[in-house]
C-alpha cells in the first residue's frame, strides 16, 4: 500500500512539475519580451525581479486573485468565463471523435472487411483538413450563426474531425481492437460460444483513455483556433485578445490553465492504470512493472 501510494505521489509530482516548468518558460518569455508591461508597469516592479514576479503570480493563482486584465476585469473571472465556453467544446468533441471511431470500427468489423480501405480513405480525406479551414467553410458554405447552439455544434464537429483528430483516433482504436481479437482469451471465448463484446469493452477502456489523453493537446490547440474563426468567446478567443493587447499576465494564466488540462488528462490515465492494470502492481523489489 505504501509503495502504491508513493507511485501515485510520483505521478502527481510529475503533473505539478510539468505545470510549474511551463509557467517558468512562458513567464520568462513574457518577462524579457521587448516592452513587456510586466517589467515597466506598476503592477510588477523591477526590484521584484523575475522570480519574485513569478512567485507573486502563483500566490495570486492559489488565492484566485491575479489582478485586473487589459479590460479591467479580474483575470480569474475571465478564466472561469472562458472555461465555461471552452471545456464543453473540448470534452464533447473528444467524446464524439472517440465514439464515432468506435462505431466505425464496430461496423467494419476486422481489417479483413472489404469496406475497410474505402472507409479509411474517407476518414483520412475528411480528417486531414485543418481546423481553421473547416471553420472557414462552416461560416462561408453553411452560414453558421455567430452565436447559439449551432455555433457550438459546428465547433464540436470540427474539433472532432479536423487536424487529423478523427483518423488518428480511428486508427488507434482499430489497432487496439485488432490486437485484442488476436489474443488467446478471445479465441477461447469464441470457441466456447461466449460473447466477446463485454470482454473487449473492459480491455479497451484503458487504451481508449490513453488515446484520448494523447490527443488532448491537439484538441486544446484546435479550440484556440476555432474559437477565433467562429467568434466563440472562450479561452482561445481571450488568448488572442490578450496577445493583441499585450496582456501577458492573462496569457500566462491561460498557459497555466491549458497546460494543467493537458497534463491532468495524462495524470488521470496514469492513476486509472495504477488502480486497474495488474502490470503496474509493484513487485517485491518495489519497482513498477509494465
Amino acid at each position: 500500500m505504501g509503495t502504491r501510494t508513493r507511485l501515485v505521489g510520483r505521478h502527481i509530482a510529475t503533473f505539478g512539475g510539468v505545470v510549474f516548468v511551463s509557467s517558468i518558460v512562458f513567464g520568462a518569455l513574457v518577462w524579457w519580451a521587448p516592452g513587456s508591461p510586466q517589467r515597466i508597469d506598476a503592477g510588477a516592479q523591477l526590484d521584484q525581479g523575475f522570480w519574485g514576479w513569478l512567485l507573486s503570480f502563483w500566490l495570486g493563482l492559489i488565492q484566485f486573485d491575479l489582478g485586473p486584465s487589459y479590460r479591467g476585469i479580474p483575470v480569474d473571472q475571465l478564466l472561469v468565463k472562458g472555461a465555461i465556453k471552452s471545456l464543453p467544446l473540448i470534452v464533447l468533441s473528444m467524446i464524439l471523435s472517440v465514439g464515432g471511431s468506435l462505431l466505425a470500427v464496430a461496423i467494419m468489423g476486422t481489417r479483413a472487411s472489404s469496406s475497410f480501405p474505402l472507409v479509411r480513405t474517407a476518414i483520412h480525406s475528411i480528417s486531414l483538413v485543418p481546423v481553421f479551414l473547416l471553420g472557414y467553410l462552416a461560416v462561408v458554405l453553411f452560414a453558421v450563426p455567430p452565436d447559439g447552439v449551432f455555433q457550438a455544434l459546428a465547433a464540436i464537429a470540427i474539433l472532432a474531425v479536423g487536424d487529423g483528430m478523427l483518423t488518428d483516433i480511428f486508427l488507434g482504436i482499430d489497432d487496439e481492437v485488432d490486437q485484442l481479437l488476436d489474443r488467446d482469451f478471445v479465441h477461447s471465448a469464441r470457441l466456447r460460444g461466449v460473447p466477446v463484446g463485454p470482454t473487449l469493452a473492459r480491455h479497451l477502456a484503458l487504451p481508449l483513455a490513453q488515446i484520448a489523453a494523447d490527443k488532448m493537446a491537439y484538441v486544446v490547440g484546435g479550440v484556440l483556433v476555432i474559437e477565433k474563426v467562429l467568434g466563440i468567446q472562450g479561452i482561445g478567443w481571450m488568448g488572442y485578445r490578450a496577445a493583441t493587447h499585450h496582456d501577458f499576465l492573462l496569457l500566462l494564466a491561460i498557459t497555466v490553465a491549458v497546460t494543467s488540462l493537458v497534463a491532468a488528462s495524462q495524470l488521470g490515465v496514469d492513476l486509472v492504470r495504477l488502480a486497474t492494470d495488474p502490470r503496474t502492481t509493484p513487485n517485491v523489489s518495489g519497482q513498477e512493472v509494465g
